[in-house]
């Protein structure tokens, strides 16, 4: 997910190692700003594909559920209406791009983050032209043009299910070509919550036993991973948002001690996993306590929007929703935060958590990440069940009143950090990372995050 500053960050770490880096997007949306360094595959159409006319979302439904029942056979049907788009549409005047479907345009590039949003298993526009743009067919030809060492796949429901459906029609075509090397990487909630739902687990299971190689940010996953049929060596745990310039956050942290800053961090999602909804109830229950503080939530989804705008408008909480921020604004609102509440029933580590442990805000999170991979449970974070209201108020009350436990908390925490997520420590391990993918030394022995 090109706009990702998550993949931003990871790849950031690859510049100036040697490596010749190749970046298939999953949409047309521009690419994340941080982005550089490597060459951008711009599918372009060879012939333009007429936009479907009614009943898009229900179509797309439909399709999306035949994908995972059938991938292959969806593949086909879809290659065949594609061409009779084709046949029976006159071709317009071509845009004025340079070269042809497969051209290939360095970067860097200087663009905004688009704050893109993209659903699950499918580019974010509910048009069938950019599915045969950025779908299955087009990697294909893409892989068999670059013909790489090794494909990495960030993150699972995009972009594996793509690698998989992919190799099905290189294999399909000519099976004594082989498939390149495959790398694939699970973000956040790809296993550990898809991987209960019978048609994911399917393309999970699927993706374990043909991959090459696996890697996740949590042993948790490491374990489901195990458990879908992965059968090869153990990669290192690292991060999946990559390295972070400590001593550049801290420029963005208030000097005052957690325990005298005034501002509450909630993170708004409101999707498959996130229950912002809960945070909201949780902090109206102590709204007499919070009249002095800000409350700062961000990516909000819309139900949490209205109710967060609705208790501004009381009087009963100051919340200030973020829509759109930079990276560096919110850290600086991290930075200002005494705690950071997120309640969700499936993630990975969360980088919001690991982002509020960088900046000194106590962090309370649901059990269901793997946040106690990072943290000391009761001592610098509170790892709490989403299905327990009152032990979340119980644990933000101590959070809100025990000064001690804040501040100490925000100094051990920098030092987790420090320890396993500064560039300093990632940029080597990452490229070591790939040097074992790819069945090269390592040039940085003992140099993997403890």
């Amino acid at each position: 997910m090109h706009h990702s500053v998550h993949a931003a960050r990871w790849i950031e770490a690859l510049l100036d190692a040697d490596f010749d880096l190749h970046l298939y997007p999953v949409d047309p949306a521009p690419p994340h700003a941080y982005i550089r360094g490597l060459t951008l595959h711009r599918p372009t159409p060879a012939s333009p594909v007429a936009a479907p006319s009614v009943s898009i979302s229900r179509r797309v439904a439909r399709f999306l559920r035949h994908v995972l029942q059938d991938p292959l056979d969806a593949i086909r049907l879809l290659r065949e209406k594609l061409a009779r788009h084709a046949a029976s549409t006159p071709a317009p005047e071509p845009r004025p791009r340079a070269g042809d479907p497969l051209r290939v345009r360095p970067v860097p590039f200087d663009g905004d983050d688009p704050q893109a949003r993209v659903r699950l298993g499918r580019p974010d526009e509910s048009e069938e032209a950019i599915m045969a743009l950025h779908g299955p067919q087009m990697l294909a030809k893409v892989i068999a043009e670059v013909q790489p060492d090794l494909i990495h796949s960030l993150e699972f429901q995009h972009n594996a299910y793509l690698v998989l459906a992919a190799r099905d029609l290189m294999l399909a075509a000519d099976p004594s070509r082989g498939f390149p090397r495959w790398l694939a990487t699970n973000w956040g909630s790809d296993i550990y919550y898809f991987g209960r739902d019978e048609a994911h687990a399917r393309q999970i299971r699927r993706v374990c036993e043909a991959v090459d190689l696996y890697s996740c940010e949590c042993r948790r996953d490491l374990a489901l991973g195990r458990s879908f049929g992965y059968q090869g060596p153990e990669l290192p745990v690292l991060a999946n948002s990559g390295g972070i310039d400590v001593d550049a956050a801290q420029r963005l942290r208030s000097q005052v001690p957690p325990s005298q800053r005034k501002l509450i961090m909630v993170k708004g999602y409101d999707h498959f996993a996130g229950r912002a909804m809960v945070s909201l109830a949780v902090l109206e229950r102590f709204a007499d306590r919070l009249k002095d503080y800000e409350i700062v939530m961000f990516s909000v989804g819309s139900r949490p929007r209205v109710r967060a705008l609705e208790l501004k408008a009381a009087g009963i909480l100051n919340i200030r929703v973020i829509d759109i921020a930079t990276h560096d604004e919110i850290l600086e609102c991290f930075g200002r935060a005494r705690a950071y509440l997120a309640v969700s029933i499936s993630d990975g580590i969360s980088t919001s958590v690991l982002e509020a442990m960088l900046m000194g805000a106590f962090p309370i999170q649901t059990n269901t990440s793997c946040c106690e991979e990072w943290f000391v449970q009761g001592e610098t974070g509170f790892a709490v069940s989403p299905d327990d209201f009152d032990e979340i108020c119980t644990q933000f009350e101590r959070a809100l009143t025990d000064d001690a436990l804040v501040d100490e908390a925000a100094i051990r925490n920098l030092d987790i950090i420090r320890s396993r997520l500064d560039q300093t420590v990632m940029t080597p391990a990452i490229r070591d990372f790939y040097r074992q993918a790819l069945g090269m030394p390592s040039r940085h022995e003992g140099s993997e995050p403890r």
